[in-house]
């Protein structure tokens, strides 16, 4: 992970799960790590429980990924702050089990998958 010291990474859907474990892991190897996520708070608590040294290199920013304004401002803060992304995890997903998708009444959970699975990595990916 040498060659990654001090670059920039963006991770999605980085407060629980494989998001909270990569940002960890990338701050600790050393990467400028932006945790995106909508419960910002919790990408905090992470910030809070690493080594006092690999604190600075994780950000917290709250964006929710189905909202192309909250990922228009989260990028522009790296971009501000840092110059530029080298590395994207878009990671941010849902999954809804609890219906199909020929079911009635299940439009909002579509949209609400397709929103962050699809439209959110696509934006995410473009900026």
């Amino acid at each position: 992970m040498d060659r990654w010291q001090g670059k920039v990474a963006i991770v999605t859907g980085a407060s629980s799960g494989i998001g909270a474990a990569t940002v960890t892991a990338l701050a600790k190897a050393g990467m400028i790590t932006f945790g995106l996520a909508r419960r910002v708070e919790r990408v905090e608590e992470l910030k809070n429980a690493l080594p006092e040294e690999d604190r600075d290199r994780l950000h917290a920013v709250k964006c929710d990924v189905t909202k192309e304004e909250d990922i228009l401002a989260a990028f522009r803060e790296v971009e501000q702050k840092c110059g530029g992304v080298d590395v994207l995890i878009n990671n941010a997903g849902v999954a809804r089990s609890s219906f199909g998708v020929l079911d009635a009444g299940n439009t909002q959970a579509l949209r609400d998958v397709i929103d962050t699975n699809l439209v959110g990595l696509a934006l995410c990916s473009r900026e």
